[in-house]
């Protein structure tokens, strides 16, 4: 092989090869954390869509029965009366597309009222009903599946019944509703989910993004394209996240046979389902430049380098044999073998250039040995403390769990066993000890007497685990850690934190896994406060060294004056988002009270609300 090959092969392997692999692991690394970025806001979409979409068609189920009081009773209405009242209704409420009373046979008693397609400019809307321009206009084919699809009448007054969705000749979903009036009169409406197929067509944007709603059953909804459709890989994804249960993204691939990056949220509440999906190349535009980028700058380095080994090999042959000789030699981790660099000239310099990179690398080298060092030890560490808690939560877990079955089991059979054993002693009584059931009756009163002992080892475990004083840690440790995981939702709800800690605190005593929990109940609660963002503002000090006190205050909206003595009761909630159980002040409250602490909230209305914890500290806890 000539040593030109050699030299441009050498080179190569020293300059052209490790940017490669660092260019193809920078992309690598780059794709699968944009990819992780990317769905976590596409979920955060699909999430959003699904959200809007259950507080419509809640919002618009609670208006229709709220409405139904315009019209009992019945019986007082004459049938004209009954269909005026009807067509009110029909107005006020703009999700409407037909209302009707029909009797048990679905048979019209009044009504229907809807807007009918025209058949000619004199069947038009007129201009003195302005609430009903722009409403959905019924055929008459729309009119007789609305019918086909009408749940049967509710069995109980008040109760209310849907079908399950479907689309109209326009693509836009609708839901059949009957709402039981009275006995054999029901309220029969079609509710338009307008809002929700303009919501899914905002959502998507040509050539950038696409949103579609599915049933439980995978079947399309609505979608943002007017000849949308889902195939292959998309079907797959509804299936996978209704069973799951929650968001999740994925790379699919679509019926135009592009790659997809694609988000799912259910519909928690009517089991339908959300997906947005944005595709790949726009996706990841920042990762395909950068492969791009690396596949450009390797190529250059490759010509370079050929064009170097040329060079050198028609010059500089020696000198450069003993310098690949020095390369090899560093390459095999000898930092100390000598580079010859006699005379003045061109070779000479590189010499004693590569004399001084050799010591830089053997410098940088040592840095990042020690960083590794440093950083292997510090996972350790933060590897063993997150042991640590994690033993101390399924701990105190599991022994709650026995002190609470040891408890109920103690108080359920302690009144049984005591009125065994009087029996038991009665019938010895009244047998004598002679009689021939006498040691049978003293065998059951020995057995009894070992069960009420077991019943007392029993009450006297979970005594003690309720008297358990946990451990002395520093406040400012659970504070940070809740922080830290309500990081990314506080910046994507465009929310500013301002922590403020004292030096020095005293320690508190306690569980720090308890109290980690309640800061993460506060910090929740904060950020549902503020869904248009805002600032949180976290404060940790101490009250003349004898007490803690934490303070979380946010800017949201605040709590009305007349809910707020109801804050603390369990599944009491302020929150307008479906599923949310209100046990989390509930539980804080617990926490804050068996540590011997206090919390308070400070609101008004409109002006954010401020949420205080009060904690003895380690030294005076045994006197709290």
């Amino acid at each position: 092989m000539r040593f030109a090959a050699k030299i441009g092969l050498l080179l190569l392997a020293v300059g052209v090869l490790p940017v490669a692999l660092l260019g193809i692991a920078s992309y690598k690394v780059s794709r699968d954390e944009l990819q992780r970025t990317v769905g976590r806001m596409q979920e955060q979409s699909a999430e959003d869509l699904a959200l809007f979409s259950e507080r419509f068609v809640s919002g618009a189920l609670e208006n229709l029965r709220l409405s139904t009081s315009a019209v009992l009773p019945l019986d007082v209405y004459s049938h004209s009366e009954l269909r005026n009242i009807l067509g009110l209704q029909y107005r006020q409420l703009p999700f409407l597309s037909i209302l009707a009373i029909v009797d048990d046979d679905k048979a019209p008693v009044a009504g229907p009222i809807f807007v009918a397609v025209p058949r000619s400019p004199a069947d038009a809307v007129r201009p003195e009903d302005p609430r009903l321009a722009g409403r959905v206009q019924v055929t008459d084919d729309a009119l007789d599946s609305f019918a086909r699809r009408l749940p049967a009448p509710p069995a109980e007054v008040g109760r209310l019944e849907l079908s399950k969705p479907y689309r109209g000749a326009d693509g836009v979903p609708r839901l059949a509703v009957a709402v039981r009036l009275e006995p054999n009169r029901t309220l029969a409406a079609e509710i338009v989910l307008t809002d929700v197929a303009t919501r899914v067509a905002e959502l998507t944007r040509k050539g950038a993004g696409v949103a579609y709603l599915v049933d439980g059953r995978g079947e399309l909804l609505a979608h943002g394209e007017p000849d949308g459709r889902i195939a292959g890989e998309e079907k797959a994804l509804p299936e996978v996240g209704f069973a799951r249960t929650g968001a999740l993204s994925r790379l699919v691939h679509r019926a135009d046979g592009r790659r997809w990056l694609a988000a799912f949220a259910p519909v928690k509440t009517y089991g339908w389902g959300a997906v947005v999906a944005q595709p790949m190349n726009v996706a990841f535009a920042a990762t395909e430049n950068l492969g791009a980028y690396t596949v450009t700058i390797a190529g250059l380095a490759i010509l370079l380098a050929l064009s170097v080994g040329s060079l050198l090999a028609r010059r500089v042959s020696r000198p450069v044999q003993r310098l690949s000789s020095a390369a090899a030699a560093i390459a095999a981790g000898d930092y100390g073998t000598p580079v010859e660099a006699r005379g003045r000239d061109e070779i000479a310099e590189l010499g004693r250039a590569f004399g001084r990179m050799t010591a830089e690398i053997r410098r940088r080298d040592e840095e990042i040995r020690g960083w590794n060092r440093e950083l292997q030890a510090r996972v350790e560490e933060r590897t063993a403390e997150l042991k640590a808690a994690q033993d101390q939560i399924l701990r105190t877990r599991r022994l709650a769990a026995l002190g609470s079955l040891g408890a109920g089991i103690a108080h359920e059979l302690n009144n049984p066993m005591t009125a065994i054993t009087g029996y038991l002693a009665i019938v010895r009584k009244q047998l004598g000890p002679a009689s021939p059931q006498g040691e049978l009756i003293a065998n059951a009163q020995e057995q009894a007497a070992r069960v009420a002992r077991v019943i007392e080892d029993l009450r006297s475990f979970a005594d003690q685990e309720r008297s358990a004083l946990g451990q002395r840690f520093s406040l400012v440790r659970p504070v940070r850690a809740a922080l830290d995981l309500y990081e990314d939702r506080l910046r994507a709800a465009g929310i500013a934190v301002c922590a403020r800690f004292e030096e020095p605190l005293p320690d508190a005593q306690g569980d720090v896994v308890q109290l980690q929990q309640v800061v993460a109940h506060l910090v929740e609660n904060a950020i549902n406060a503020m869904p248009r963002g805002g600032t949180l503002e976290v404060s940790l000090g101490s009250i003349d060294g004898d007490a803690l006190r934490l303070r979380v205050a946010d800017t949201g909206k605040g709590i009305p004056s007349g809910l707020r003595e109801r804050i603390f009761d369990p599944f009491f909630t302020t929150k307008d988002q479906a599923g949310r159980v209100g046990l989390g002040l509930s539980v804080s409250h617990s926490i804050v009270e068996a540590h011997r602490g206090k919390i308070l909230v400070e609101s008004e209305e409109g002006a954010g609300a401020a949420v205080t914890v009060l904690l003895p500290a380690a030294t005076a806890a045994h006197l709290a």
